[in-house]
Order: C-alpha cells, then sequence, then structure tokens
C-alpha cells in the first residue's frame, strides 16, 4: 500500500513545485499582485486548470487503488471466513461421523472422515496464502494445524480401539480423553481468526469511505475552481476582446490619419528595404514620377532613375545603414528632362532586436527656393556691378579731375603765359612740357588698370609679373611674387584668371594707397584640388573687427564667393596685413 501511494504523492509534490514558480491566482486579479499580459493570465489560468485535472486524475487514480484495495480485501476477508468457517464444520463432521461409528458400529459414518480430512490441510495452507502479510494470523493458523493434527489422531485411535475392543472400550477411550474429545478450543482459535480478518475488514471499510468521502469532495472542489477558472479565462477572454478591438480601431484611426497626412504633403515620402527596394510609397512619389504604388512595390531607383543620381541615392541609403542613425543631405533628381533639387531626410527603422530592417525617407522639393535665391543672387550681382561700375567711374573722374586735369590746365596756364611774356619763356615751355608727359603716363597708367591684362590670351603668371614689375617702378615698395604650378596656373578658366589678376590688382592698390608698406609679397600656388593666393604686407595694418569693408576689399570678397571659394584676411594695427584666398580649380561659378 505504501508504495501504491507515493506515485501520486510525487505527481503532487511536483505539482506544488511547479506552482511555486508562478504567483498565486488571486494576486492576478488583485493590485498586490505583479501586473500580466493577457496572454500571460490566459497562460497561467490554463497551467492552473491543466495542474486541477492532473491533481483530480492523480487523486481518482489513488481513490481507485483504495477501492481496489479495499475489494480485494473484502473479498480476501470473506474467503478467510468462509475457509475458516468450513474449517470448523469439517472438525464438526469429523468428530460427529466417529462418534456414529463408534456407538453404531457403522461404517457408513466414517464416509466424512476419509473424504474431509485432507481437504482440512488444504484450507489451512490457503488460509496461510490469503494471511502471508499477517504474522499474528500465521500464528494462529499452525497453532490450529497442530491441535487439528491431535484431534485427527485422536480420532483415528477411538476408530481403532472401536475394531478392536468393541464399543464398549471405545466409548471408555472417548470418554477417559475430555480434552482432545471437544473442540471448544478449535473453535477458539478459528473465532480468533474470524475476528482478525472482521476488524480489518471493517478498518479497510472505513479508509475506503473516508477515502470515497475526501474523493467527493475534491471533486466538487476541482469542480467548483474549474468552474471559477473557466469563468475567470472566459472573462479574461472577453476583457482581451474588448481590448483587441478598441486598440484596432485606434489602430485603424491611426493607421488613416497617419495615411492621409502621408498621402496629403507635399513631400515624397517612401519606405525601402535594406536592399534598396521599395515597399511604400506616397501620392506625391506617384505623382513626381508618374508611377503608381504596384509599378515601384518591389523595385529600386535604378529602375526608374538616372544612374548618375540612383548611385548617389544608393550611397546615401548606405551611409544610413552604416551609420545607423538619422542623416539630412541635399539630393538631384532629373524627372521630366528637368533638374530637381531635394532636401532629403533619412532614418533607419528598427526591430525589437535592434536590427534594421527599412529605410525610410522624406524628400522635399526645394527647386523653387534655389532659383529664387540664385535670382537674388544674379539681383545682388547686378546690382554690385552697376554700383562698383559707378564707383570706378567716379574714381576715374577724381582722378581725370584732381590729377590729370589739373597736369593739363597747368601745361595750357605756363603756354599762356609763355605766349603773353618771352620772359623766362623757356623755363615755363620746360614746365609744360613736362606736364604734358606727366598727364600722358597717368592717363596711360590709368588705361591699364582699366583694360584686363588677358585679353590677348596672355599668361596670367606673366600679367601678374607685369603688374609687380610697375608697382616696384612706380612705388616706393619692393613688390616679389611667387608662382607653384605655373602650368595648372595658365591652364585655369580665363574667367577666373581675370578675377584673380583683379584680386591681386585691387588688393596691391590697396597697400600702395593706405598700407604705407615697405615690403610686399604675392603666392600663388595651383594644385589639381585648388587655387590658393596670399598677399602679405608689413603695412600700418588695421582692426578687422572694427572697420568695415571697403569697396575694394568687398569686390574682392565678391570675386572670391562667386566661385564658392574662401577668403582670410588676418591684421590688426601695427602688424600689416594677410590676405588668404582659396577657390577649388575646376569649380563653377556659384549664384547661391
Amino acid at each position: 500500500m505504501n508504495n501504491r501511494k507515493s506515485l501520486p504523492d510525487r505527481i503532487k509534490a511536483s505539482c506544488h513545485k511547479l506552482a511555486s514558480c508562478f504567483p498565486s491566482f488571486r494576486d492576478i486579479f488583485t493590485d498586490q499582485g505583479p501586473r500580466f499580459t493577457t496572454e500571460q493570465n490566459l497562460l497561467l489560468v490554463s497551467f492552473v486548470i491543466i495542474l486541477g485535472i492532473l491533481l483530480l486524475g492523480a487523486k481518482t487514480w489513488q481513490n481507485s487503488e483504495i477501492n481496489l484495495d479495499t475489494y480485494h480485501r473484502v473479498d480476501h476477508t470473506r474467503q478467510v471466513l468462509y475457509d475458516a468457517e468450513q474449517i470448523s464444520s469439517a472438525v464438526k463432521d469429523l468428530e460427529l461421523g466417529v462418534r456414529g461409528y463408534v456407538i453404531t458400529g457403522d461404517y457408513t459414518f466414517l464416509g466424512p472422515f476419509y473424504s474431509t480430512q485432507q481437504t482440512i490441510f488444504t484450507r489451512i495452507a490457503n488460509l496461510k496464502s490469503l494471511s502471508r502479510d499477517n504474522h499474528l494470523q500465521q500464528a494462529r493458523l499452525d497453532t490450529l494445524k497442530v491441535l487439528l493434527q491431535k484431534k485427527l489422531a485422536f480420532l483415528e485411535q477411538s476408530i481403532a480401539v472401536r475394531k478392536k475392543d468393541g464399543a464398549t472400550a471405545a466409548e471408555a477411550f472417548v470418554t477417559g480423553n475430555p480434552g482432545v474429545n471437544r473442540i471448544k478450543f478449535l473453535d477458539r482459535i478459528i473465532e480468533e481468526i474470524k475476528t482478525e480478518e472482521n476488524k480489518n475488514l471493517a478498518e479497510r471499510k472505513e479508509a475506503s469511505a473516508l477515502s470515497n468521502e475526501t474523493f467527493s469532495r475534491l471533486n466538487i472542489f476541482l469542480a467548483a475552481l474549474l468552474i471559477l477558472l473557466v469563468t475567470a479565462a472566459t472573462y479574461i477572454l472577453w476583457k482581451n476582446t474588448q481590448t483587441t478591438t478598441k486598440a484596432r480601431i485606434l489602430l485603424e484611426n491611426n493607421q488613416q490619419l497617419l495615411q492621409a497626412i502621408i498621402d496629403n504633403t507635399s513631400s515624397i515620402i517612401y519606405v525601402k528595404d535594406i536592399y534598396g527596394r521599395f515597399t511604400l510609397i506616397n501620392r506625391q512619389f506617384e505623382k513626381t514620377y508618374g508611377l503608381s504604388a504596384p509599378d515601384v512595390v518591389g523595385k529600386t531607383v535604378f529602375d526608374f532613375n538616372n544612374d548618375t543620381y540612383a548611385m548617389e541615392y544608393a550611397r546615401n541609403d548606405a551611409e544610413v545603414l552604416e551609420h545607423r542613425k538619422l542623416i539630412e543631405m541635399e539630393e538631384e533628381g532629373f524627372i521630366e528632362g528637368q533638374l530637381h533639387h531635394y532636401y532629403s531626410i533619412k532614418f533607419p527603422l528598427i526591430d525589437r532586436n535592434g536590427d534594421v530592417y527599412a529605410i525610410a525617407g522624406v524628400s522635399t522639393d526645394i527647386t523653387d527656393i534655389i532659383l529664387k535665391q540664385k535670382i537674388q543672387q544674379q539681383k545682388e550681382i547686378v546690382e554690385h556691378t552697376l554700383r562698383t561700375q559707378e564707383n570706378e567711374r567716379k574714381e576715374i573722374g577724381l582722378e581725370l579731375h584732381d590729377n590729370i586735369s589739373q597736369l593739363l590746365a597747368s601745361a595750357k596756364m605756363m603756354l599762356d603765359t609763355a605766349l603773353r611774356n618771352v620772359e623766362r619763356k623757356d623755363e615755363r615751355l620746360e614746365k609744360a612740357r613736362n606736364d604734358v608727359f606727366t598727364a600722358i603716363n597717368e592717363t596711360r597708367k590709368l588705361s591699364h588698370s582699366l583694360v584686363s591684362p588677358l585679353l590677348d590670351k596672355q599668361e596670367i603668371t606673366t600679367a601678374i609679373q607685369d603688374l609687380t614689375n610697375d608697382l616696384n617702378l612706380a612705388a616706393r615698395m619692393k613688390v616679389t611674387v611667387a608662382f607653384n604650378g605655373k602650368k595648372l596656373l595658365n591652364n585655369l578658366d580665363e574667367k577666373l584668371k581675370i578675377s584673380l589678376y583683379r584680386i591681386i590688382q585691387e588688393q596691391t592698390h590697396n597697400i600702395v594707397k593706405y598700407a604705407q608698406a615697405s615690403n610686399v609679397s604675392i603666392s600663388l600656388k595651383a594644385t589639381p584640388n585648388a587655387v590658393n593666393l596670399a598677399i602679405e604686407d608689413d603695412g600700418i595694418g588695421f582692426d578687422t573687427h572694427g572697420k568695415a569693408k571697403g569697396i575694394g576689399l568687398q569686390n574682392i570678397h565678391n570675386r572670391v564667393t562667386f566661385y564658392s571659394g574662401k577668403l582670410d584676411i588676418i591684421s590688426s594695427p601695427g602688424q600689416g596685413c594677410r590676405l588668404l584666398v582659396e577657390i577649388p580649380s575646376f569649380s563653377q561659378p556659384s549664384l547661391v
């Protein structure tokens, strides 16, 4: 019986151990326990239901075992009682048969004696087999066997005396041994055996009744628990259905809102997988390219874009994938025969595992903005050009009025005086000649400054060298020039060469006019990537922060900006001035 109970006990212990890994069922429905998702709640309810079914099965199996054992015990007890009764009846039959033979001498009375004496020991052996687990019963049966053997021996002697000496002697033999003759001692042992079995039977029936009662209560409890759990599961499912329905409706509304925003924006919106294939586009995309979503989804930009621009898009996408972050950039596209400029924002889409699974992009057409900027810049350039021309005319007028006109007026005055007064005539004529000669030189210098020195395809290095030679002759300062990469310099675009010459001319003019410098160095270097110009003097310098740019410096700045270059002016009072210019060698004029 102990072995039979161990299996359900082990099942229950395992179930309790497994259940200890989860919070109590009560905690799920109160604020005291942890919060679980609907799926976890249903999983826990399912586990409890399965646990209850397993427990019910284990208890059913245990109760069946108890009932089966009780049945065997009842059958065992009945068999023991039956065999004990048969032994008691057989002993009485033996004794009655022998007494009848002793009294009458009729051999027919000995029939039961010879037919039943062997079955008595067979039944005793059967009882010993049935009671092999009960040592007390075994002892009683051993005693019963010994007493029966004595009883049979006495009865056989009584039969022998009757046969040999007659009825009187036999009766005297029987009455002379009353202790052996009586069968009360046999009845007492048999009654003890029956009492023991009846006691065991009563205990087993009581245990069986208790087990059945416990099993019934457990069935009722488990049935109520299962009903409660099924009700709870149904409630959870109902709540989950309500929540899911609300979430689905909210999601659909959000999707409709998002789709409305995506489809009604003026920007192009799209999503690509990590292989560059489109998975989503908006209406503006369809409108821009004249393609429907089914024509685009599953394809790449190479299927409907110029390879040059498609490669640019692919490189930008690869950069987003590599850095796994949002990137802003300007992109270009050739659509329906026109070049379009886009301001694009691209960012990765990342799943729960932290893996990038797609790229989203938002591209806004800024072509009109750029065109407006170009038009505005062109207006500013035209206005500046007109302003510069006006300033140059003003400077020419001042130069003609203050210098050349004064020289010619002085020469005319000397000539008029010489004609009217012959005294000191030669001196006055010489003075007039010198003034005319000076006016001619000043006019030539003025014309040289106005006419481009490169109109005759002269090399820029030669033109700059001639300019420095003139400066060395006309001014009281030493000017040096150094070139690096003459071949590249002389092969530059003609307009760029003129701009570089004008920058040098403008800055050296400023130095002569304002710097009071003794030494000026000019360095011009060309590489495959850029042209670098440096003009440095040891003059009085100026405060670059406090003084507004003059016309000359403004002209230089505009020329550098026109070619998307960089301009740095390094100066301070008493420290001279250093002007640095860097222009990309193959840059095109910028209007932005």
